[in-house]
């Protein structure tokens, strides 16, 4: 332990929890934090469901469903570790530990979750995917979720790039068929355990990505009424996992 150089006038300094806390909290920038705009999907069976940000106090309905993913019998096709990782993910987001993160949340039209996902701003300039974790089997509901929060990032904050890393197969073929773009590794890493780098750009994103999502009815429609909107609250648990095991 360090002794000061001088005579100090006490021998020990109090602090409140809340001056603590300002410099444990991460710190979040109001730009980042741009509401998303909610929007309506319909499947192909014609199942209709509403796509809108999350609320922190909605925290505690999200840990339940992915607390159920934390244990080995979903240990296939990478389950477990997503599972694990979001509800890591999720918690740090609803007790301030992590910098500039946004979640999303798919609901059924009584505000059943079928859906999250999250991802964090690096800077003004890159927004970082964290993870894409679906609950219920629908066609493309997963790809749909995912393309909802790049489309956050760059059509409602601004970022010129989005970089992902992919920890499944079934992540990476969602990445392949959007035209993701590799940059070097192991020069640039991703910060989820320091995987490759696979990334769109703000042109990408307008010329190619975005008239292919409209074109497979991948995109969703806006606006939402109050009305429908109203019924997702308060966020649900899913009653029964459907995942692919």
């Amino acid at each position: 332990m360090g002794k000061p150089q001088v005579p100090i006038s006490v021998t020990d300094l109090k602090f409140s929890i809340e001056d603590i806390e300002d410099f444990l909290s991460g710190p979040v920038n109001p730009k980042f934090q741009t509401p998303y705009v909610p929007k309506l999907w319909k499947t192909k069976d014609g199942d209709e469901v509403i796509i809108r940000e999350a609320k922190k106090e909605e925290a505690e309905a999200m840990l339940q469903t992915l607390k159920q993913l934390i244990d080995h019998k979903y240990d296939r096709d990478f389950y477990h570790l997503v599972g694990v990782r979001t509800y890591s993910e999720i918690l740090a987001w609803a007790q301030n530990r992590i910098k500039d993160s946004y979640v999303i949340v798919v609901t059924s039209p009584d505000g059943e979750r079928q859906s999250i996902v999250n991802h964090r701003f690096w800077d003004d300039n890159v927004a970082i995917s964290l993870h894409t974790i679906t609950f219920k089997r629908k066609s493309n509901l997963g790809i749909m979720a995912y393309a909802s929060k790049i489309e956050h990032a760059f059509d409602f904050v601004g970022v010129n790039e989005w970089w992902a890393t992919f920890e499944s197969p079934f992540g990476f073929r969602m990445g392949f068929r959007y035209v993701h773009t590799t940059k070097p590794w192991p020069q640039v890493q991703h910060e989820l355990g320091g995987s490759r780098v696979y990334y769109i750009d703000r042109e990408t994103w307008n010329n190619v990505v975005k008239p292919k999502l409209k074109e497979r009815n991948l995109f969703g429609e806006r606006p939402v009424s109050e009305e429908v909107l109203k019924k997702t609250y308060p966020l649900k648990p899913t009653e029964k996992l459907e995942v692919e095991i």
